[in-house]
């Protein structure tokens, strides 16, 4: 063993027969806790999304590596568990004893893949060991939850190394090739990395790659790599292309996106219109998007930022009865405290921990106290001891329509609570959620009406605040 520099650690040799599954896996359900590891393997292995088998293959293909990562392992002293590395050892454990394979299938997989290789109980890892457990957590935190801060490579440096090693495609080859080109052509860094990056690289490609662009200028892949060009006039085009795709547009207003470059007459048109005018438009059009920082280094955004039209989501998918995007500035303490409960702390959704029943009582009392703080603030009076909730509702929208506060139209869907009959606005089944034992209401029918006198508490909160 070797002591690392922190003395909660050591590095070791472990063998496979030396090592446990750990049951309290995140990827395990709450009652695999305890279960014996046969239990285990079979879960690992009727979850398709863990890929197992594909992981075995690549295993057994690349045996003779020296292993990349090292399992993390937690001693209790009597067992070595697995903390980091279950899916592998899962893996190993299956290719050193196949019948732990939880069907035949799995198994004779399993036998045909242990062919390949020399593998028994006494198969070698290397680990990280500690007897602390909280120091093996950090592990799994910044493996699982922080991705080893690892950053992926995207679809350039793919094609690079499939390049260099050897392995590339014609067009791959085709992509390194013109990407060589883009490095020395006279525009700034940033731009380059951006066409080539996330966003635009597809769209990039679809207009080079394209059989249109081979023809238009007359590409030929030679046998080394290098690519022949006939139009003498490219890398100025190239960087109209490049300006554009980054632009989404045109220098004539028109699109460049997926939609737009989908057939080949839309990309031969694209490419035919490339004038030499546009190729000196391409330099002054840089120029008036670089901007000096304070440290006098130039930044460069030739970027378009298109606006998106913000879109609610259907109102069914609300966990609350009173949307987020309903604000109200209520100064009345308990008006307002019940408004953030209905807003944001009561459920509404399809758990266990919804509280339908809540809900609409406390939306009845929303109503009639809204109503009622409305009626004393704007007639300087209370209601009558013995008003019903229906001769409230009734005068308030009296009042507002004859104030030119809100428009009978506005006002039809509260005017049904007052007097609509066998309608699911209807004040009775409000009446209901709190005298009733029998009704209970549903959360998609308290969404609903709420969705349907939103318009009328806008009103009656935005006409006090604007009173005040």
């Amino acid at each position: 063993m070797t002591m690392l520099q922190n003395n909660y650690w050591q590095e070791s040799k472990m063998s496979l027969e030396e090592l446990s599954l750990w049951d309290e896996n995140a990827r395990f359900p709450d009652k695999y806790f305890n279960k014996p590891e046969e239990e285990l393997i079979e879960y690992f292995c009727i979850k398709k999304n863990f890929k197992i088998e594909n992981l075995a293959k690549e295993i057994v293909k690349d045996f003779d590596l020296p292993q990349l990562e090292k399992l993390v392992i937690y001693s209790t002293g009597e067992q070595n568990i697995t903390l980091e590395g279950n899916r592998r050892l899962t893996v190993y454990k299956l290719l050193n004893n196949p019948n732990l394979a939880p069907n035949n299938t799995l198994k004779n997989k399993f036998l045909e893949l242990k062919k390949d290789i020399d593998i028994d109980g006494s198969f070698l890892f290397d680990c990280l060991m500690t007897d602390n457990k909280a120091e093996g957590f950090r592990y799994i935190e910044r493996k699982h939850a922080k991705g080893n801060n690892e950053v992926g490579w995207g679809e350039q440096e793919r094609t690079n190394y499939n390049v260099r090693r050897g392995n590339a495609t014609e067009k791959e080859e085709f992509k390194v090739a013109i990407a060589k080109i883009i490095k020395d052509i006279d525009i700034p860094e940033i731009l380059k990395e951006q066409v080539l990056g996330p966003g635009y690289v597809t769209n990039f490609w679809r207009i080079l790659e394209s059989s249109i662009a081979w023809k238009i200028y007359g590409f030929n892949l030679k046998d080394d790599g290098k690519l022949e060009i006939k139009d003498d006039d490219f890398e100025k085009k190239l960087k109209v292309i490049i300006l554009n795709v980054l632009q989404k547009q045109d220098f004539s207003g028109e699109k460049i996106d997926s939609r737009s470059l989908n057939k080949n007459e839309e990309k031969e048109k694209y490419l035919k219109s490339i004038t030499n005018d546009d190729c000196e438009k391409v330099d002054s059009e840089i120029k008036k998007n670089t901007k000096n920082n304070l440290f006098g280094n130039a930044n460069v955004d030739v970027t378009t930022t298109q606006k998106k039209t913000k879109i609610n989501p259907p109102s069914n998918s609300r966990k609350y009865l009173i949307p987020k995007t309903c604000r109200f500035n209520i100064k009345e303490t308990k008006i307002n405290n019940i408004y953030h409960e209905l807003r944001g702390k009561l459920l509404l959704d399809d758990t266990n921990n919804a509280v339908p029943n809540a809900v609409g009582v406390l939306f009845r009392v929303f109503l009639e106290i809204s109503v009622d703080y409305y009626w004393e603030i704007k007639q300087k009076q209370s209601f009558a001891d013995n008003t019903k909730l229906t001769t409230k509702i009734s005068q308030v929208a009296k009042y507002m329509e004859d104030n030119n506060l809100a428009t009978k139209k506005q006002l039809e869907n509260i005017r049904r609570v007052a007097i609509g009959k066998n309608n699911l606005l209807s004040i009775d089944y409000f009446h209901s959620y709190v005298h009733s034992y029998k009704a209970q209401p549903t959360s998609s029918d308290l969404i609903l009406k709420w969705d349907n006198l939103e318009e009328f508490f806008e009103i009656l909160w935005e006409s006090l605040q604007s009173k005040k």
